[in-house]
């Protein structure tokens, strides 16, 4: 472990690392890009393997799903993993001193290794995203290039406080992993996947929609208030990423409630409120 921890110092001194880090406006990024580089590869490795690992825990089930659905399994595993974990350690955020006595421009080492985090996994998002546009839209390309260029900069520092609100939209991508492999193991129509869809649109509802447009409101008017503080290319940017964000959160929104109507009849979710 020694050996690591010098080698990763080693990186983060690098003076070329140190000045272009300063360059690009994002100073505090230095002591942490080693790892949001080495957690995007991660995520790959983790994708990688996902795929030996779900054959040994699903058998015949997984083994009967098309190559491009083994591919996109990979991809579930690997968000699933970044949404249990950041969503649980982005809730100290809220609580830190520093973020709290200045919610637009403090600054917290461990908030900071939380975005790094979060970074490393959008990088890789881009990637994929870039890579299989034709089948996943345009839309999530948007969405991954957005949401990486907000959490890079809060390397500057910026908004890492409010990132923490935003972080909380993975919650609901945890009960949407679920709902997608329900299908995949030949679960679509059952009563689990009807109970995950109420905690799936109820957990969206809340924290994407009436949260996010919530906490995007105060963030534009704590912006507002301080004026000439943020530049204004760096205003207009958080601006477009956060409704397109929000935008796609709301067309998901009603994606997902088409497709919960054409799965369960309203005979059929009246009688799974009657049971339970």
């Amino acid at each position: 472990m020694s050996v690591l921890a010098t080698y990763y110092q080693q990186l983060v001194g690098l003076p070329a690392a140190q000045s272009l880090c300063s360059l690009i406006g994002l100073p505090k990024l230095a002591p942490y890009w080693p790892a949001l580089l080495g957690l995007a590869v991660f995520c790959q490795a983790i994708r990688l393997s996902s795929n030996a690992l779900s054959s040994l825990v699903f058998g015949a089930k997984f083994d009967s799903l098309t190559a491009r659905q083994k591919y996109d399994w990979g991809i579930r595993v690997v968000s699933q993993v970044h949404a249990l974990v950041v969503v649980v350690l982005a809730i100290p955020i809220f609580f830190k001193e520093e973020l709290l006595r200045d919610t637009l421009y403090g600054f917290d080492n461990y908030a900071a290794w939380v975005y790094t985090i979060i970074c490393g996994y959008f990088l890789w998002d881009i990637c994929v995203s870039i890579s299989d546009r034709k089948k996943l839209g345009l839309g999530f390309v948007v969405h991954a290039i957005a949401s990486f260029g907000v959490y890079i900069l809060s390397f500057r520092p910026s908004l890492q406080y409010y990132g923490a609100s935003f972080i909380m939209f993975e919650a609901s991508t945890i009960f949407l992993n679920i709902n997608w492999w329900l299908d995949k193991l030949g679960m679509t129509g059952s009563r689990l996947q009807l109970y995950n869809a109420f905690a799936l649109l109820s957990l969206y509802l809340f924290v994407r929609i009436i949260f996010g447009t919530a906490m995007s409101y105060y963030l534009f008017k704590d912006l507002s208030a301080r004026g000439t503080e943020t530049p204004a290319v760096l205003y207009y940017f958080y601006r477009i990423a956060n409704h397109a964000i929000l935008g796609l959160s709301y067309y998901w929104f009603y994606l997902m409630i088409s497709a919960v109507r054409r799965r369960f009849p309203a005979k059929v979710v009246e009688k799974a409120k009657k049971v339970a």
